[in-house]
């Protein structure tokens, strides 16, 4: 497998045992065994207290030749964990590229990417898409093979919450009474025979959460409390946002072809930040029918093509004003604006701060 998206997604690795290190497979739960967690991660977890007052929470730090890397692991109920992680790939080969068989009976994995690009090859399924900022949301059935790769050169943001559809009504304080039918695969208790998967647009609330993990000062039960907090906010926030989508976008099937498709298209789009293209030009481009495009896009990139497009055009403009000293007038242009208002008005829309407001904030 190698997606068009990450021209080199095999990480490169060194010394006689790399490609056993890079079949290595890894469980959930094996995560909390401290000598397995250092043998997956590189480095030894923080030690017992310093953090977490046992080893359900382990915390994990390293730095190799300037590339910081910072895992957060809790296990809040034998069906729920969370892992919580900001880093560079590259150094560490297991997570940058590994492999996950999933326990038996189903779960329920909603991955949120701030950062960092990011694919899943499972089997007897279609290849689903992680891209920067993107909310994806998959259940697996028991005995599922995840191959799962992030992208060498990107650093990365990711958060991860596991749950077992009875955690789910838990986490909730819900019942399946009251779930809409649409969402019935976040709760159902039996078991599906394939997976299924949507993908949400990423709320600023639910990146301010995972940030807060992140930088979580507290330690012992105080962190503990303070992290599932910030859990059950993120998986409040999925929930409301799914349960606001058209019924037909959730835990879509898609076909091999289609999601390739989808991707390059996604791909194209963020590559044209002046001027997207019509629906038929991009649909021909990447060799489906726009009917496909449409709807195949909503449901595995959570938002519709133009709206994909408004919001690489705002985030290259947020990254651009934080970093670079371009003129806000001539970035306007680049972007394919006629007037700087239109883009100021846009942007203030899109980030609540005007493009003088964010540059003086960064």
């Amino acid at each position: 497998m190698s997606p068009p998206y990450l021209p080199s997604s095999r990480p490169q690795e060194d010394g006689p045992d790399a490609a056993t290190r890079a079949r290595m497979e890894f469980s959930n739960e094996m995560l909390f065994d401290r000598p397995k967690a250092e043998a997956f991660y590189g480095s030894p977890p923080e030690r017992a207290g310093r953090y977490y007052d046992d080893d359900r929470g382990l915390v994990v730090r390293s730095d190799i030749d300037g590339n910081p890397f910072h895992q957060d692991l809790i296990q809040f109920d034998p069906d729920a964990f969370a892992f919580t992680g900001s880093g560079t790939p590259r150094p560490l080969p297991l997570v940058g590229h590994h492999y996950q068989t999933v326990e038996s009976g189903d779960w329920l994995h909603f991955c949120l990417r701030l950062g960092g690009r990011g694919v899943e090859s499972i089997s007897n399924y279609a290849d689903i898409d992680q891209p920067s900022r993107s909310c994806i949301v998959t259940r697996y059935p028991g005995g599922a093979r995840i191959e799962r790769i992030s992208s060498p050169v990107d650093g990365w943001r990711t958060a991860c919450l596991w749950l077992r559809p009875a955690a789910v009504l838990r986490f909730l304080e819900t019942t399946m009474s009251r779930v809409p039918e649409h969402l019935s695969l976040l709760v159902d208790p039996g078991h599906i025979d394939t997976p299924r998967h949507f993908s949400l647009p990423l709320d600023r609330r639910m990146v301010l959460a995972v940030d807060q993990v992140l930088d979580c000062p507290f330690t012992g039960g105080t962190r503990r409390a303070f992290v599932r907090s910030r859990y059950l906010e993120i998986l409040a926030l999925i929930y409301q946002a799914a349960v606001e989508m058209p019924g037909e976008s959730v835990g879509v099937s898609l076909t091999r072809h289609t999601t390739e498709a989808i991707t390059r298209a996604a791909a194209l789009v963020a590559a044209r930040l002046d001027r997207m293209g019509s629906l038929d030009e991009i649909a021909r481009e990447v060799g489906i029918s726009r009917t496909r495009l449409t709807h195949g896009f909503r449901a595995l990139m959570g938002t519709s093509v133009e709206a994909y497009w408004r919001q690489c055009r705002m985030n290259y403009a947020r990254d651009r004003l934080c970093e670079d000293k371009v003129a806000i007038g001539e970035l306007a242009q680049q972007l394919g604006y006629a007037e700087l208002a239109s883009f100021s008005r846009a942007f203030t829309r899109t980030f609540g701060l005007s493009p003088m407001q964010m540059r003086t904030l960064r």
